[in-house]
């Protein structure tokens, strides 16, 4: 489209206008296009369509960006076989990786069905590629069309624009026509601008009108904008010239008006027959005088995505992917839930509406308000690995555009239905009985091993004597004239002095001689290293509590002999394992373990007691621990921290379905802003102080109780009764020997 607004073409030579105009007014916005071709155009046509998508111009409201274009020919052949084969190879061969999947295809009418027929076998006709067909065979009278509508799938962006120029006596076109009719409107248009000015001037004076006269531009622009609404009022000429522009509106067509109930399989078929009837929607209009005329999106659905269509989507009750309140197949509440979350986000991206369908599972759930809350999951069986019957019959005869249903991505399915991306990874882990404190009652003798503590006894009982005998026989003592019969010549003292000095408490005595107090320097440097490192561990043994040995991992699991463990049957974790040869420990933890329906109190129990580990998800395992914490108020639980095997939950969706990667696409980007991962973390249970790993004990503001003092009161009990007992010993030499006293007759002594 260009500023001039006056159309001098012949008719038969427009077409590459309609394409400079459908660039111009952003009809289509690609950055590449691949442009085929058959021999009905020649070298000088194709190279003026190039350049009117190549160009660069300026446009009145933004710059117009020009398009890089692969051009391919369409080689002419006698035979029809060889045609189709051409064709074929051609279209296999275009590097779309690269080029992008925008194509503007210039054929007939017979050449265009057969690009259809092909590239529809070939798969190149999707969600995200886009087909501009441009038909110049065609005239008002010869323009039908409609008979491609049977090559056109549900999920394809495709748009035609043809001839329908008329061509009779009453159609006039040609300089000479133009001439005049321009003529006509300039003389109007100045006349009009004339009266106007002279209206104007007057009313003012001279001093005034040179102020507001308008200026050479301005009165260009008013003529030319007179001009134009003249000619369009009375312009007769090329107005035989005409392309209309029809789009094929099939997004979501199969899926808009389906049915569930009070059908036969019969009534039901001629019901999905009978809406995948489209008819291609008029879009546009290009006339030579007015240029392109839209009244609606060249491609609609990469506009508006599915056009408000209501679809009849399917769900059940399945916390936390999808909660329903049923009465019956009846939805009474709100749903909410992860799915239908993202339900909800991809309605409003994709612009569609739904009616949310209840459906019945295999495990005849009663819904009730208790089971809505996310803080207890008793009653509720987590469905991902087995979807109901009728949800798949309803994908598997496309009935439904997808399911709002978590589900395992399982093998056995993909014959039937197709799985998105995954919306979640479900670890699996197993939770045991929260392992218990270590009694404290030998706390004392915590920071020292048995083998330290043998050593400390071994140098008191060796010292002792040692520090004696050196006493004893020291030369110093006889040299300078000393006592030798006192202090630690004693091997008692000697004793008392080593205890003494080694709980940090001076002696009576003190050796005189240089050997002995060498012995006594070097005791005391080894006692202030093991009183130091006594009492910091004795500090952080009273604030880091010990707790029994915890089992953590599979391995640790698999390999003991005290716990027993079990599963939920017929999960995808049940199906792993049994087939997993290549990995020991799940082949004895498939032959060693329980499998269960669901779980029961009878299973808690013997978790709580310790005899037992249960395996699950990850976040149901949360739930049964809230639920238990809630119930009870204790922390009974411990969980694992190997997440062991990982478990895909995707959303289901017919086999084959043209908006597999469409729903991809928007659930990356959902995962990219990080919307999925918040409505997952919204409906797991709330951090409550069980949260928190079972092996680490709360540290800060730690209060000394008679648990950690225990051990110290019973080194009191002991001390005094080992005193008691000595004293008693005592008593009894004493009586002793005042007996054997008494039977010895004594001199008489004055």
């Amino acid at each position: 489209m260009t500023k001039d607004p006056i159309p001098l073409m012949t008719p038969g030579e427009e077409l590459p206008q309609v394409i400079l105009d459908t660039k111009a007014r952003h009809t289509i916005t690609w950055k590449s296009a691949i442009l085929l071709y058959d021999n009905t155009f020649d070298r000088d046509m194709i190279s003026r369509c190039v350049i009117a998508l190549s160009r660069n111009f300026p446009d009145d409201s933004n710059e117009v960006q020009p398009l890089s274009v692969s051009i391919y020919r369409i080689r002419e052949t006698t035979l029809d076989w060889n045609r189709r084969k051409f064709i074929r190879n051609l279209l296999k061969s275009l590097p779309t990786k690269f080029i992008g999947t925008n194509f503007l295809i210039l054929v007939t009418t017979d050449l265009m069905q057969t690009i259809m027929e092909i590239a529809r076998d070939l798969k190149m006709v999707d969600t995200f590629s886009q087909w501009f067909y441009i038909v110049s065979d065609t005239n008002y009278l010869h323009n039908n069309i409609t008979s491609i509508t049977s090559l056109i799938d549900e999920g394809n962006n495709i748009a035609f624009i043809y001839n329908f120029t008329r061509f009779d006596d009453d159609c006039v076109f040609g300089v000479k026509c133009h001439c005049n009719e321009v003529l006509r409107a300039f003389v109007l248009g100045l006349s009009k601008a004339i009266r106007e000015e002279m209206a104007i001037y007057g009313q003012i004076s001279d001093e005034e009108w040179e102020i507001i006269r308008p200026s050479k531009r301005e009165r260009r622009d008013n003529i030319l904008n007179s001009m134009i609404e003249n000619l369009k009022k009375t312009s007769k000429c090329s107005n035989c010239t005409m392309w209309k522009v029809e789009t094929a509106d099939v997004w979501g067509t199969r899926y808009k008006s389906t049915v569930f109930s009070g059908q036969t399989a019969l009534e039901r078929k001629n019901v999905q027959d009978s809406v995948f009837d489209f008819k291609l929607i008029h879009t546009g209009m290009w006339r030579p005088f007015e240029g392109l005329t839209m009244v609606d999106a060249l491609f609609p659905h990469i506009s508006h995505g599915f056009r408000g269509r209501i679809f009849h989507i399917v769900t059940y009750h399945n916390p936390p992917w999808q909660y329903i309140q049923a009465n019956g197949t009846e939805i009474t509440g709100t749903p909410h839930g992860v799915v239908i979350d993202i339900l909800n986000e991809m309605s409003k991206k994709l612009n569609f509406t739904y009616v949310l369908h209840m459906t019945s599972t295999s495990s005849d759930l009663n819904v009730t308000d208790e089971m809505t809350n996310m803080t207890t999951t008793k009653g509720i069986r987590l469905l991902t690995s087995d979807i109901p019957t009728e949800v798949v019959n309803l994908l598997n005869d496309n009935r439904i555009i997808f399911g709002a249903v978590a589900s395992t991505v399982n093998e056995r399915y993909k014959k039937l239905i197709n799985f998105s991306i995954p919306i979640s990874i479900q670890p699996y882990s197993f939770i045991v009985a929260k392992p218990k404190e270590i009694s404290r009652i030998y706390l004392f003798t915590a920071p020292y091993t048995h083998g330290t503590w043998l050593c400390l006894a071994a140098m008191i009982a060796i010292l002792p004597p040692i520090l004696c005998v050196v006493n004893r026989l020291s030369p110093f003592y006889e040299f300078h004239n000393k006592c030798t019969k006192k202090g630690l010549f004693k091997f008692s003292n000697c004793f008392w002095y080593i205890y003494g000095a080694l709980l940090q408490q001076g002696g009576l005595y003190l050796p005189q001689a240089d050997s002995g107090r060498l012995i006594i320097g070097t005791w005391w440097l080894i006692v202030i290293v093991l009183v130091t490192t006594y009492c910091g561990n004795l500090v952080a043994f009273l604030t880091f509590p010990r707790v029994d040995i915890n089992v953590k991992t599979v391995g640790q699991l698999v390999s003991q002999n005290s716990l027993s463990w079990g599963m939920r049957s017929g999960t995808y974790l049940e199906e792993y394992i049994r087939d997993s040869q290549d990995l020991p420990k799940y082949t004895r933890l498939y032959k060693g373990g329980k499998f269960y329906l669901d779980e029961d109190e009878n299973i808690i129990d013997d978790v709580r007691k310790g005899h037992h580990a249960y395996i699950d998800w990850r976040s149901n395992l949360q739930y049964i621990m809230r639920r238990e914490y809630l119930a009870t108020g204790t922390c009974d639980f411990a969980l694992s921290t190997d997440e062991f095997m990982d478990e895909q939950i995707a959303i289901v969706l017919p086999y084959n379905s043209p908006y597999l990667e469409l729903f991809n696409q928007e659930l990356t980007r959902l995962h990219q802003m990080g919307l999925i991962q918040r409505w997952i973390k919204e409906y797991l249970p709330r951090k409550d102080r069980c949260t928190k790993q079972s092996s680490i004990i709360e540290v800060l503001n730690h209060i000394v109780t008679t648990d950690d003092m225990q051990g110290s009161f019973l080194v009191l009990i002991l001390g005094f009764l080992a005193g008691f007992f000595f004293f008693f010993i005592e008593c009894i030499c004493k009586w002793w020997q005042r007996r054997k006293n008494r039977d010895i007759i004594q001199p008489f002594v004055e």
